[in-house]
Formats: structure tokens, sequence, C-alpha cells
């Protein structure tokens, strides 16, 4: 909702970058909708759907939030990922580590090592995101890890300190074909 509240304002101040905005918005929906049912999906695709949302993220927020995105640009072969994996790491990241009163930053990597794909996302921690209370998605992700890969075939580290949150996941690269391997 909010990203269309976004795009509605954009319209008035630049039209083009408001049509740039909504076919980013409808990718990313046709992503959820027709490419994750899927037990794997290609690196590309999911690190579009980040690439888009990041984008519509940045609408949102003036240039006291550095936000910073690195990923492989030329990806050679069929890399295959869970799908959705990392979007809860980068929501997070918006989620509390943007203050509207101070200088925030948002550190997102995403890269290929050999067999794994990391991610690595860093934020800046707002005094609202202390005081709210801690939700689920973390738990759920790791659960999910534990479902596709079994809890000793990957890594996640959080890093929890006054001024900065980061995470750190270390996956390995499925097969195309390959299913949740419990």
């Amino acid at each position: 909702m909010n990203t269309l509240n976004n795009i509605h304002a954009l319209v008035d101040i630049d039209s083009e970058a408001a049509k740039q905005t909504i076919i980013q918005l409808s990718d990313m929906m046709r992503h959820v909708v027709y490419d994750t049912g899927e037990n794997s999906i290609d690196l590309k695709e999911e690190l579009k759907f980040v690439k888009n949302y990041v984008e519509l993220m940045r609408i949102r927020y003036t240039d006291d939030v550095s936000i910073s995105f690195n990923y492989p640009q030329n990806l050679s072969g069929r890399i295959s990922v869970p799908p959705l994996i990392f979007i809860v790491f980068v929501e997070n990241a918006f989620k509390h580590g943007v203050s509207y009163n101070a200088s925030s930053y948002i550190n997102i990597e995403i890269r290929c090592e050999g067999d794994y794909v990391v991610g690595h996302f860093e934020n800046s921690v707002s005094e609202k995101s202390r005081i709210s209370k801690p939700g689920i998605g973390l738990e759920n992700v790791r659960k999910r890890l534990d479902l596709i890969y079994g809890a000793e075939n990957y890594e996640l580290q959080v890093e929890d300190r006054d001024e900065r949150y980061c995470v750190m996941v270390k996956i390995p690269i499925l097969n195309s074909n390959e299913v949740y391997r419990n």
C-alpha cells in the first residue's frame, strides 16, 4: 500500500518515473504470484526481485538514507536458490534501519562463492526499532532453511549492536530440479 501511495504522489512530480515504478511493482507481483511456487528459482530472477524492491524503497526515503545494493552483474550458468529467501532480510533492514530523525544506511550484498550464495545485510539501527518488539521473520527464515538444507548445511549469523544490525546467510546453490531435502 505504501508503494501505491508513493506512486500516486510520483505521478504529479515525474510521470515517467511513475510509469517505470508501476512496471517494477508489476514485475514484483508477477514474481511472487507465478515464480515462487517452485522449490528453486534462478538467482538472476531473485536478484531482479530484490533490486526492484530496493528501487521502490528508494522512492520513499530522502538522501539522508544511504542505500547500497551490490550483486553479481554477469551470472553464468544456472544458479538456483529458494524463492524469496533474501527478501525478509531486506525488508527488515528497511523496517528497522531507517530513522526519520537521523542519517541512516542500508548495505546489501549478495554474491556467489563457489557452490554457495552469500548474502550480507547491514543497516543502521533506529531508536524506534530498539523500542519495537522483535518479529518472527528471522525465526521463520531459520526454520525454512532448516527444512530446505538441514541445520548443518547453511550458515545464518546475526550481529545486533547498538549502532548497527548485520545478518549473514550462506546457502548452498540448489540444482534447478532439486527439492527440499528433509
